[in-house]
């Protein structure tokens, strides 16, 4: 079997367990007697537990307060002071025969700032852009914690293949075993040379080389999938029950993904923020209009006698020309703007064209399906043929090795080819916008033990 290209089949997370080997504890031994894990709790460990969690929660919050600091133009505000100033002397002056102060020896004030916009047309847009930012944000973190999800089905069935391949690679071992065992007495009786023995024991080394390699991919992706759900994953796998096929064509499938892909809906809003946020810097010719009202207090009442005082004011702001400044941001914007509508146009097409490729890629997993068990089958009866004819002595120790490496190679590209469909199935539903668990009933049909 062509391990090298079996460990580099489009799985990201092996990478990254084998990075995690250097500094992980020893193997992640599944124990036989231990709770199984299905793939639905293991989706609820990984939302519970990895930090992308957090990350789309903390994205949120982010842009609702950018929400709020744009709703915060048309809000009023108050500003509240106090000032003490102590004085080397009081000054005081005699008006109408009546002492006043004019400097206190203590003096102390105080004043309350009323200020709010009663119009600014360029705020609006403003507000508006970060509505649609905000649910554009919200989106995007539910789209995080979907393709989160998704890592983890992946991994879930990588760990179930690898293991597959273990056991496989076991029974080799095991045969192999035999195999030498039968030759060696076959050896000592007369009736096998020292070349059979030496092929047997050849093989015996290939399949321990081959088991270990397996293990070592099973440790791999155990760890992994450790990593992705912030828990052990030292736990039997339940193997999920059959996936359904879709029901549409490629077609139907790809305009279902331009309705239902989140991505897609949040880059409308990325896009409609960006437009709105280039409308702004056009409105600045505008006026504006801003009422201002203050309250003092003093105890130096001074010549006036009056310890108190307000006022109101109306502020009316015409910017007439600012050198360019508005026409250069507009332009910058709307540019911004271009480019986002552009950005979502290329997505549509690129999930269309994912999906269709999706679909083909499950279709063509499908036939190798079928031709794999096919070949297994063949290789089992050849397998059996020629240990038949060399316990009777009509096949050499050579026949009979190659008779069970491809009775290996045949299960392990079995084992590959069926958890292959598995996850092009998954790769067909995270493509139209779906989720794991609407391709997969968690059956106990078969655990998964190392």
């Amino acid at each position: 079997m062509n391990y090298s290209r079996f460990r580099s089949d489009g799985l990201a997370a092996r990478i990254l367990a084998a990075t995690l080997a250097a500094v992980a504890p020893p193997a992640l031994a599944a124990s036989p007697a231990a709770e199984p894990l299905h793939l639905s709790e293991a989706l609820e460990l990984a939302r519970a537990g990895n930090e992308i969690s957090e990350i789309a929660l903390a994205r949120i919050e982010r842009a609702e307060a950018l929400r709020r600091q744009a709703m915060a133009q048309l809000v009023p505000s108050l500003t509240l002071s106090g000032t003490y100033t102590r004085r080397a002397r009081e000054v005081t002056r005699t008006v109408d025969q009546d002492e006043v102060t004019v400097q206190a020896l203590d003096a102390f004030s105080g004043q309350a700032v009323a200020e709010t916009t009663l119009f600014d047309l360029r705020a609006l847009p403003l507000i508006r852009a970060a509505t649609s930012s905000l649910s554009a944000q919200r989106l995007e973190s539910a789209e995080l914690e979907r393709a989160l999800a998704f890592d983890v089905a992946d991994t879930y069935f990588t760990v179930l293949s690898t293991e597959r391949l273990r056991a496989a690679a076991e029974r080799r071992m095991q045969v192999a075993e035999q195999m030498v065992e039968e030759v060696r007495l076959r050896l000592e009786a007369g009736l096998a040379n020292r070349n059979d023995f030496t092929r047997s024991d050849l093989e015996r080394a290939t399949a321990r080389l081959e088991l270990t390699r397996a293990a070592r991919d099973a440790e791999a992706a155990r760890l992994a999938l450790s990593f992705l759900i912030a828990a052990p994953a030292d736990r039997p796998l339940v193997e999920p029950g059959a996936l359904p096929e879709p029901a549409e064509g490629a077609t139907e499938l790809a305009a279902r993904a331009l309705g239902q892909r989140r991505e897609l809906a949040a880059l409308e809003e990325r896009a409609e923020a960006a437009r709105l946020s280039a409308l702004a810097p056009r409105l600045g010719f505008v006026p504006t209009l801003d009422l201002r009202g203050l309250y003092r207090w003093t105890n130096e009442a001074g010549l006036s006698g009056r310890e108190e005082d307000w006022n109101l004011g109306l502020t009316l702001t015409w910017s007439l020309f600012d050198g360019g400044d508005r026409e250069a941001l507009a332009a910058l914007r709307s540019s911004e703007a271009r480019e986002a509508s552009l950005a979502l146009a290329e997505r549509r097409r690129r999930v269309a064209l994912e999906v269709e490729q999706a679909a083909a890629d499950l279709t063509a997993a499908g036939a190798a399906l079928g031709q794999a068990d096919t070949r297994l089958e063949a290789a089992r009866q050849n397998a059996e043929e020629v240990r038949e004819r060399y316990r009777a002595g009509l096949a050499s120790a050579l026949e009979q090795a190659d008779a069970q490496v491809s009775e290996f190679e045949a299960e392990a590209e079995l084992a590959r080819v069926r958890f292959a469909r598995a996850l092009a199935r998954l790769a067909l539903e995270r493509a139209i916008g779906g989720s794991p668990l609407a391709t997969v009933e968690p059956l106990p049909l078969e655990s998964s033990t190392p």
